[in-house]
């Protein structure tokens, strides 16, 4: 409650204050959509917290990943106020604070990323290759989650990094980005698009094409659910997350010089705006992740007894079509 107390307080502050006409309309948009993920996505995944922990089998690894997504997400939205206050208020910290917030963010973004990724590996194997993922047994599932989360945190040192404390407007320190070169720009940029987008984007179309085709070709066309969450799962994720990278990409190719001119035209408005669309992801989440499997339990073809039948009938069906 008392994050949302800061939030009214901080409004009351903005309107209050001469800072609001610095700000850009960027900024000011930004701000608005970060108001709304956060006010939205918190009470979202907090109920799917509970609704998971109340009614699902908590050995289920699909679940643990479901709570992974929806902690991170959390962590995610939680950092909110404290960026909503580094853009209208300014930094009143030092730039160790601003490095560790940047870190946590990070870590917490990209975490939610590779949940939605193995998600969908762990889901295309499991129907195919059940025998094989059970070897894991549940300390290898437990390694897995750990390997990620550890995986997300050191793909969050180089961004983090590179923060620091800047004048804007010269009064107002903020918590930003800097890049002291064009190549610490462009490699710092490139990794996070190949490690956070590209890569993860190309696993999770891939395993959901492959299992769509699997799925459809050995009679599991009934589950009409399945893939339309597949398609929400596969389009919300490129819509949320391809404006933030497409900014990125403009700010590796734009020229070095005149360099405040970058910074403003291609960097401060712009990625602010693409940055709090992101979170909107973190929104959907719940929706796409937790309310509609309650409705496919019982006909996901990766639920414990029927992953086992479902698997068991592809395999049967591909030595028929190949006798």
């Amino acid at each position: 409650m008392s994050l949302f107390v800061l939030l009214s307080e901080m409004m009351s502050a903005l309107i209050n204050s001469s800072r609001f006409a610095i700000l850009s309309k960027g900024e000011i948009a930004g701000v608005a959509i970060r108001a709304i993920c956060f006010l939205l996505g918190i009470c979202g995944n907090i109920a799917v917290i509970v609704v998971l922990l109340r009614n699902f089998k908590k050995e289920n690894f699909t679940l643990q990943l479901m709570l992974n997504l929806a902690a991170s997400d959390i962590i995610c939205l939680a950092m909110l106020p404290v960026w909503m206050c580094n853009l209208l208020l300014g930094w009143t910290m030092d730039l160790h604070f601003c490095q560790f917030f940047c870190f946590i963010t990070y870590t917490a973004v990209h975490a939610s990323v590779f949940i939605v990724t193995l998600m969908s590996v762990q889901r295309y194997v499991v129907v195919l290759y059940r025998p094989q993922w059970c070897r894991l047994g549940r300390r290898g599932e437990f390694g897995v989650l750990v390997l990620m989360w550890v995986l997300a945190g050191m793909v969050s040192i180089s961004p983090a990094a590179t923060y620091g404390i800047v004048i804007e407007n010269g009064t107002r320190h903020v918590c930003e980005q800097v890049f002291t070169s064009e190549e610490q720009k462009l490699g710092v940029l490139l990794f996070e698009t190949m490690a956070v987008f590209v890569v993860p984007f190309t696993m999770l179309l891939v395993s959901y094409l492959c299992l769509h085709k699997k799925v459809r070709a050995k009679a599991l066309m009934s589950h009409q659910r399945l893939a339309t969450l597949v398609t929400c799962i596969v389009v919300t994720f490129f819509i949320f997350w391809i404006p933030y990278h497409i900014v990125n990409v403009m700010i590796m190719t734009a020229p070095s010089e005149p360099a405040q001119s970058v910074r403003r035209i291609a960097y401060r408005g712009p990625r602010r705006v693409v940055q709090a669309i992101s979170f909107l992801n973190s929104c959907m989440n719940p929706l796409l992740y937790a309310f509609n499997y309650r409705s496919l339990r019982a006909k996901l073809p990766g639920n414990e007894n029927n992953a086992t039948q479902s698997s068991n009938d592809i395999t049967r069906n591909s030595t028929h079509s190949q006798v």
